[in-house]
């Protein structure tokens, strides 16, 4: 529970585009625990295991940047998209977008539109579990295929259901020394195989303190509907990985890496 002496005014957000709004300038605080470096190296991996040797590389939905900022650091030319206007905004003033070397625009994956192709799409992070609606996941497919050079490679994470189902976003980081504490509490519909996370923040702005709540809603998708989908999207898909691993995918993954490769010429539309 959100402790007492911290309660504040509440502002509800549920639309897709605004989920990550009203958090952009406090996400990079918020994921500096995770391992950016070590999902870069497992990119790294995977494309050495396919002798894919990308220069252009686009980050759906990319957030922040921060993948983006590892990319371009190694020497990639790295355009990020996301749909939230906030967080390209704090992508944009990180160093390397200033000094030219990123390229940001706010877009939504189904309808995606740059004019360009990329050697390689990656999406992380279980962005795509975001996308509830399946005829949405499959235009999101099909436009990445557009923006695919051929032979160009698509790699993206997912939360299975395993994870959805079983709790993966109930946790808090109450007793810790971050300046913003968080409270997250998740429930899932088999039926519909959505998960609702219901998401509390606490944080100090203008010398008070403030609270969010903000609700996401993830989709679990079966590895099988995820094929057939990428298939139908005129990908040959590669493998399906148990994440960080070369390991097939099974019933017991709770995140799975798909990779998926053009396997036909198709110039961006």
């Amino acid at each position: 529970m959100i402790p007492k002496d911290l309660s504040a005014d509440v502002h509800e957000i549920t639309s897709p585009a605004e989920q990550f709004d009203s958090i952009a300038g406090l996400y990079d605080e918020l994921m500096s625990v995770v391992p950016y470096d070590y999902w870069v190296d497992y990119l790294h991996q995977i494309l050495r295991r396919f002798n894919h040797r990308p220069t252009t590389i686009l980050d759906l939905c990319c957030g922040t940047g921060r993948v983006s900022v590892l990319l371009a650091q190694k020497g990639y030319q790295v355009t990020g998209v996301d749909i939230s206007s906030e967080m390209i905004e704090v992508a944009r003033r990180k160093p390397e977008a200033r000094k030219g070397l990123l390229d940001f625009h706010v877009q939504d994956a189904s309808k995606l539109h740059l004019g360009c192709t990329f050697d390689l799409v990656i999406s992380l992070f279980d962005s795509l579990n975001y996308i509830t609606d399946s005829s949405a996941l499959q235009l999101a497919f099909l436009r990445v295929h557009d923006h695919l050079k051929a032979g160009g490679l698509f790699i993206f994470d997912m939360n299975t259901e395993l994870a959805l189902a079983g709790g993966l976003f109930n946790q808090n980081n109450f007793g810790s020394s971050s300046r913003v504490l968080y409270d997250w509490r998740s429930t899932y519909d088999p039926n519909t195989r959505i998960c609702r996370i219901d998401m509390n923040f606490i944080y100090r702005k203008g010398g008070a303190e403030t609270q969010t709540k903000i609700v996401h809603y993830q989709r679990a998708y079966d590895e099988r509907e995820i094929v057939d989908m990428l298939s139908a999207a005129g990908f040959e898909v590669l493998a399906v990985y148990n994440a960080y691993t070369f390991r097939p995918a099974t019933k017991k993954s709770d995140r799975a890496f798909f990779v998926a490769k053009k396997d036909n010429v198709n110039s961006c539309a």
